[in-house]
């Protein structure tokens, strides 16, 4: 019966957009219809349905859709090859929001309730997917792939366990009993024996990682001043010894013979930073988790109560303040969240770290927080203290690449390629940790950074 209603809406909905004869019977003779209404069509076109771009793909019989051009090139191919046959629905030019509004208000008058109206994005991305032509991914996304796909063969001809999985299990064992190389060699040797002739099994640690090499995430070690002065990373400081304002040893010093300090070569504090934008990339490579990143703009709300953080004001506020940024759906919110804990447990030596985690706010409510998508960042050594903003400088930089100039990202649901936005959004964190975090003082005559109620004047 859903399915019924929806198709239902839909063809109403088409039938009233469909009223465009002109674009094929007035071309001979290019009639007043005929200009007029592809005049209209190119600035429906390169209006907001652009977003911004210079180019959009050209309807005419000879690109199909298939190559973008700018408008006067448009203009130019439609006057002397007239429109591809049967799109009289401009899916590629704007029309695509524009119906699922339209078949979403039709329903609302069958059943408004019966949740029918969420089957709209799905139909229409479908039909309209029907006549994509698919982009080649970036280089990141392409290398995933690739490899994702040789990986699917199975181990051998007898079983249907793959290349891929049975490599996870072996790399998961290594570093679970803390193998050596030459151990691990030898394990994949001897199974390798044990296997059918023709087998997919690496023969070595060094086959392995080249297999997994595309699924790996880079991290990095940054050395940091013992006192939290400084990070010794950039042109300045990368071989720097001492710390530049409190002139501490960047190294473990361990005293001569003589009586003398040295330097040894183990750094003094170690800060550990994994990039979150690759990371960020990779919930675009597969077609669900793709569809789920739009979900703040185009998801449904079932209730006027507020269930994502899209429905807050302060997101709201942002959206007004950026509105070209705010407007693709696909550019990526994120919020903080952190705290120190001992990993030795509370009765063990007193030590304290503090991991950063990021978390993309663009994903529905019922899955924001799942493990998965929940990406560790930083390490940081001990407590930051005064100097958390030291600490965060890896992170704000790669943010700060990403708010200004974007990243290229393969959209796997709409098999194009588009520039990723980054920006932070919200913190999560206790109250002694947002003292920490946002340098306010949250101790003494100053415990609230909102009302600030017993501040004396």
């Amino acid at each position: 019966m859903q399915c019924l209603v929806l198709l239902l809406a839909y063809a109403y909905v088409l039938q009233r957009m469909a009223n465009r004869d002109w674009m094929y019977t007035g071309f001979a003779r290019k009639d007043e219809d005929w200009v007029r209404g592809t005049s209209n069509f190119l600035d429906q076109a390169f209006g907001p349905a652009a977003r911004g771009s210079i180019r959009m793909p050209c309807p005419c019989r000879s690109c199909k859709n298939s190559k973008r051009k700018i408008k006067d090139e448009i203009w130019k191919d439609l006057y002397r090859n007239g429109y591809v046959e049967d799109y009289k629905t401009w899916i590629f030019h704007g029309e695509k929001a524009r119906i699922r509004e339209e078949v979403r208000a039709e329903l609302e008058k069958f059943d408004g309730d019966a949740g029918v109206d969420d089957m709209i994005v799905d139909f229409n991305e479908a039909r309209g997917n029907e006549r994509l032509v698919e982009e080649d991914p970036e280089e990141t996304a392409k290398a995933f792939y690739e490899m994702m796909e040789s990986a699917k063969k199975p181990l051998h001809k007898y079983t249907t366990l793959s290349q891929l999985e049975c490599m996870g299990r072996l790399m998961g064992l290594k570093s679970q009993l803390n193998m050596s190389r030459e151990g691990f060699n030898l394990m994949l040797q001897i199974f390798g024996e044990m296997l059918p002739e023709g087998h997919e099994l690496p023969k070595n640690e060094y086959t392995s990682q080249k297999l997994l090499r595309a699924l790996k995430m880079d991290y990095e070690s940054i050395h940091a001043c013992p006192n939290g002065c400084v990070l010794f990373r950039g042109e300045d400081l990368e071989s720097a010894t001492h710390c530049p304002k409190c002139k501490a040893s960047r190294f473990v010093e361990v005293e001569r013979s003589d009586g003398t300090k040295k330097q040894s070569p183990i750094p003094e504090k170690v800060l550990r930073y994994l990039p979150v934008i690759p990371r960020l990339q990779r919930l675009y490579m597969t077609e669900e988790s793709a569809k789920q990143m739009r979900w703040h703009k185009n998801g449904k709300r079932y209730s006027g109560n507020m269930v994502h953080p899209s429905d807050g004001d302060a997101w709201k506020y942002f959206d007004a303040q950026h509105p070209r940024k705010a407007e693709e759906a696909r550019n990526v919110r994120v919020a903080f969240a952190t705290d120190g804990f001992n990993p030795y447990g509370m009765m063990a030596a007193p030590y304290t770290c503090w991991p950063v985690f990021v978390i993309p706010l663009n994903l529905p409510p019922g899955v924001m927080f799942d493990p998965k998508n929940v990406f560790l960042s930083l390490i940081i050594p001990g407590h930051p203290g005064n100097n958390m903003g030291v600490f965060m400088q890896p992170l704000w930089d790669e943010l700060l690449r990403a708010w200004e100039k974007g990243v290229c990202t393969y959209d796997r649901a709409s098999k194009r390629n588009f520039i990723m936005h980054v920006w932070y959004q919200y913190s999560l964190h206790d109250f002694l940790a947002y003292g920490i975090f946002s340098g306010w003082c949250v101790h003494g005559k100053f415990p609230c950074p909102t009302c600030k109620a017993t501040v004396k004047t």
